[in-house]
């Protein structure tokens, strides 16, 4: 294909809907400013207008973080339209075939829009179901712990933290029903029982004895969900239970002029223990920034270390780079020390 033109780009388009996925929106965004610079910019922006959720900042700011040169060319936007049928040197779209287009376009997006609104609204109401069954699981299968073998490996204590006094299954069916199944011989049948997995209308959480639970709370103390560790570390939600935005909260801020955030447990237990700082966890790094917003705006006059875990070995090291991101929020620092090494010192 020879050198394209802004005017085959304008026609290739045509052929892709703006209504695709924030990921692959940009991608589109970065094929064109890799081909064109700055002077396609109108070409993406008129093109992104169509799209049910367009908003001339985003698409502006999109554009901007984007670095010529990156690793998605044009060629990506002409096999996607080619993909949904555009060739090129074909004839213009007739001003009938290019209404038509739109007008799916237009039909694709309203049916989307109204799915994504479905799916807000069961993942809401699943959200204030897991809540009231958290509730109950740790009301009736927990009880406070003090230690356990998964905390002594770590080296830290227990900070409000419960265990499971009997194993148990938790079930999770369609149409926002949990059920728990608790009597051994009545788990024997369930696995004896149990479907192949392509087989399965539901899912399943199968909790040990003494497994911890990890009581996850918002700003205003509701509990909403649950996090299960085992034995061996594995660390477990409660499907379909609202995470974002959730935290666990070790020790009182009005103890300290200072409130750290990090992502696990463990490494807040730590933290607490080496400085007596109330310590938010805040469960991964994705979550640093919404938790950590949430505590600045109760406790304004707190000064917040982010303490980050350095995920040297992952590419863009994202415990950094969020926890970086969450202490600039807040007005705060960032620390990315080895928590392990601290915690051994306390453990010794």
């Amino acid at each position: 294909m020879q050198q394209p033109s802004l005017q085959d780009i304008q026609d290739a388009l045509e052929f892709i809907s703006p209504e695709l996925p924030r990921d692959d929106w940009v991608k589109v965004a970065m094929g064109i400013k890799n081909e064109f610079g700055d002077a396609g910019f109108d070409t993406f922006d008129n093109w992104s207008m169509a799209g049910s959720s367009y908003k001339p900042a985003d698409a502006k700011s999109a554009w901007n973080s984007i670095s010529v040169g990156g690793g998605v060319t044009i060629a990506t936007v002409f096999k996607w339209a080619s993909d949904n049928g555009y060739t090129h040197n074909k004839e213009p779209l007739s001003p009938e075939e290019h209404k038509k287009r739109q007008q799916e376009f237009a039909r694709i997006a309203a049916e989307r829009e109204k799915q994504e609104a479905q799916a807000a609204a069961d993942r809401e109401k699943w959200h204030e179901v897991i809540a009231v069954f958290a509730e109950q699981l740790l009301k009736e299968f927990t009880q406070p712990c003090k230690n356990n073998k998964y905390l002594k490996k770590k080296g830290v204590k227990s900070f409000g933290c419960h265990r499971f006094s009997k194993a148990l299954i938790v079930v999770f069916r369609a149409n926002f029903v949990a059920e728990i199944v608790t009597n051994g011989p009545q788990i024997n049948d369930f696995f004896k029982q149990l479907p192949p997995k392509d087989d399965r209308d539901f899912s399943f959480l199968h909790i040990h004895q003494n497994d911890l639970v990890i009581p996850l709370i918002d700003i205003d103390k509701k509990l909403w969900n649950l996090q299960i560790i085992n034995e061996t570390g594995s660390k477990l939600f409660l499907k379909y239970g609202r995470k974002s935005g959730c935290f666990h909260f070790i020790g009182k801020a009005a103890n300290s002029d200072v409130v750290a955030v990090a992502e696990g447990y463990a490494t807040g237990a730590t933290i607490h223990m080496a400085t007596n700082w109330p310590c938010a966890v805040a469960l991964d790094a994705g979550n640093l920034l919404s938790v950590s917003k949430q505590l600045k705006e109760k406790l304004p006059a707190k000064k917040f270390v982010l303490c980050a875990d350095n995920d040297q070995e992952t590419k863009g090291n994202p415990g950094v780079t969020k926890a970086t991101e969450a202490a600039k929020a807040v007005d705060g620092v960032m620390v990315a020390p080895d928590f392990s090494c601290i915690a051994n010192k306390e453990a010794a």
